[in-house]
């Protein structure tokens, strides 16, 4: 009986030394946006910095969407000093960028002639 009232507690202690490695980002812009369906927007002279670390990205624009818990940055991204999964990435630059801000994983994307240019360190 014992037990059953322990594994809860654990299931909580657990769940609440999850929610404190969760990313944490100051966003500084020309305009923020909050709305109701946990939606957030940045825009005009977006720039990123993580608290945690010295994660930095500059855009024109941010959406965050709670749903599928991304960030993302459009127009002109540039990033510093991310960190993904064991990779670390210097800078990098392309049109867009999407963070998945759970697991810290990315995805970055270029329009028409422009490329992703990524400076790599292992």
């Amino acid at each position: 009986m014992k037990l059953l009232l322990l594994v809860p507690l654990l299931f909580l202690l657990t769940e609440a030394s999850l929610s404190k490695d969760k990313l944490s980002y100051t966003v500084t812009s020309d305009s923020q946006v909050s709305k109701v369906d946990g939606t957030f927007e940045a825009i005009g002279n977006v720039v990123i910095k993580n608290t945690n670390n010295n994660f930095e990205a500059y855009s024109n624009k941010l959406e965050y969407d709670k749903e599928s818990k991304s960030l993302k940055l459009f127009g002109n991204v540039v990033v510093k000093n991310f960190e993904s999964e064991g990779l670390n990435i210097k800078m990098s630059s392309g049109e867009e960028l999407t963070i998945f801000t759970e697991t810290g994983l990315f995805e970055f994307k270029s329009s028409n002639d422009n490329r992703v240019k990524t400076n790599l360190q292992f």
